[in-house]
Order: structure tokens, then C-alpha cells, then sequence
């Protein structure tokens, strides 16, 4: 069996179909990691979401924030903007059960065997392995039960700096943030939500998450989707998968190969 990773595909069906065809995907076989991300900006994000769903045990997806927004569309507490591409998604009559399945996601996925960690943005360097995984757990647990419109609703930005003592909802939200939108930050860790594109162009103040000091997972071999344009990182253990431009597979073995498609126009 083989394991590919695969970037944020944004509704991009036609482009998935393609880089499936050229990693000779088996699903009998095979298994597929999404970084999230999955719908919106392409114009198939109903078409994606269901074929990453009906794939069952032959794939894993962790959430972005395109699915939380998705999420926060259909219960109310978002506003739609201007090139979206859900509303065939909250029109379709599965609807209910996509987003079931979708708040039924983690935010990590950890694979000993292989030796791969997946998240969509990041791990704060303060966190440990055995913590990444208990805050995710803190906010899939809400996420997934009966109060999930409460988390939902209070989702926001304003809370970009790590305290172990964060408590109710500055705690979710930070965790929310770290997992779904970082992507550089100041040497304290403290995450810029603004700052995007490629490196050398922000504030010298700032850093890709990836290149704080002593960071507590520097062990792993982090999978993440490259939203700020990263490109690629020679930093053993980093593994972004561009998100712009072309739709990538990571084929998981202990010399991880690159393959690429162009996107759809």
C-alpha cells in the first residue's frame, strides 16, 4: 500500500482527477492524506468533498479554514464573500450529512508506522507532541458534539499568542488559529494573520512558524498545506505542499517524492 499526501485542493475536482491519474491512484490499495482546505475558490467543491468522504478508510483529511468557514456559512455566523464557491454545497440535499462528516475531522494526524505528522498550517514550537495532539483533541471534541454552533460563533482573530493558562474560548480559539491560519509569527511565537506570500517579503520581524527556535516537534516530519507560498523548504522534517498554481502529492516513503499537476484554469 502507498500513501500520497495531497495539498489543499480549494474545489478543484478536475485537477484532483488528473494528479490522481498521474500517481496511478488505487483505492483498493492506496491511501490518500488531505492537508484541507478542500472546497472553495474552484468551481467543484461539492463534487471534492464528496469523493474525499465516500473514499472512507482510504483517506484522511484534516481541516482548514476553508471548512470551518464552510461550517460557520451554513449555521449563520459567516458572511458569504465575493468568489465563493459553497453555495452548491449548502444548496446540495447531503448537505446536513457533508458538514456531519466534515465537524467529525481532526486538526492532526499522526502516523507511527509511516512516520508522518499532518496538519493543514502548523504546530506552535512550544508545543510538545503529546500536547498538539490533547489541544486538537480539546477543540474536535467540541466540534464534533451537540455544541459545535457555540465554537462556530466565536471564532475570530484575536487571539495569537500562546498561554498555558488560556482558558474558554481565547484557548479554542488560539488552538483553531494555530491549527487552521498560521503561518508567520514574531520570535515569541506570536501568529501575524495578515502576513502572506513568499518568504522575504514580510516584516523582519517575522518568521515562517517552522523556523522558531527550540521547537518541541522539530522531531517530526510535518505535512502542511503551503497557503503563504513557501515554496520549497530545505529544513529536515518540513514538507509544504503548494497550494498555488499546482496541486501536489507527497508519496510517503522514507525518500518522499514530489508530483505535481498544474491547476484547472
Amino acid at each position: 500500500m502507498t500513501t500520497y499526501a495531497i495539498g489543499s485542493v480549494k474545489g478543484n475536482y478536475q485537477s484532483l482527477l488528473k494528479l490522481l491519474e498521474k500517481i496511478q491512484f488505487d483505492p483498493e490499495n492506496d491511501c490518500l492524506w488531505f492537508t484541507g482546505n478542500l472546497v472553495n475558490e474552484g468551481p467543484e467543491s461539492l463534487a471534492v468533498l464528496r469523493f474525499v468522504k465516500d473514499l472512507g478508510k482510504k483517506a484522511v483529511m484534516v481541516l482548514g479554514n476553508q471548512e470551518l468557514h464552510l461550517l460557520a456559512l451554513a449555521e449563520g455566523f459567516a458572511q458569504s464573500a465575493a468568489g465563493h464557491t459553497l453555495d452548491e454545497i449548502l444548496k446540495a440535499p447531503d448537505r446536513d450529512e457533508l458538514l456531519k462528516w466534515l465537524r467529525k475531522r481532526a486538526f492532526i494526524h499522526h502516523d507511527a508506522k509511516l512516520n508522518f505528522t499532518l496538519v493543514h498550517a502548523g504546530i506552535p514550537a512550544e508545543w510538545t507532541f503529546s500536547q498538539a495532539l490533547t489541544f486538537a483533541y480539546e477543540v474536535e471534541s467540541v466540534l464534533s458534539q451537540g455544541n459545535y454552533r457555540a465554537l462556530l460563533e466565536q471564532r475570530g482573530q484575536d487571539q495569537s499568542r500562546w498561554h498555558a493558562k488560556l482558558t474558554g474560548w481565547k484557548r479554542l480559539r488560539f488552538i483553531t488559529n494555530a491549527y487552521t491560519l498560521m503561518k508567520y509569527c514574531n520570535g515569541q511565537g506570536k501568529l501575524d494573520f495578515h502576513a502572506s506570500g513568499a518568504l522575504g517579503t514580510q516584516d523582519e520581524s517575522l518568521v515562517p512558524w517552522y523556523r522558531l527556535p527550540d521547537r518541541m516537534t522539530a522531531n517530526l516530519n510535518v505535512i502542511f498545506a503551503d497557503d503563504a507560498n513557501f515554496e520549497d523548504v530545505a529544513i529536515p522534517g518540513i514538507y509544504p505542499l503548494p497550494t498555488q498554481g499546482n496541486l501536489s502529492a507527497l508519496k510517503l516513503t522514507e525518500t518522499p517524492e514530489k508530483i505535481s499537476v498544474a491547476c484547472a484554469a
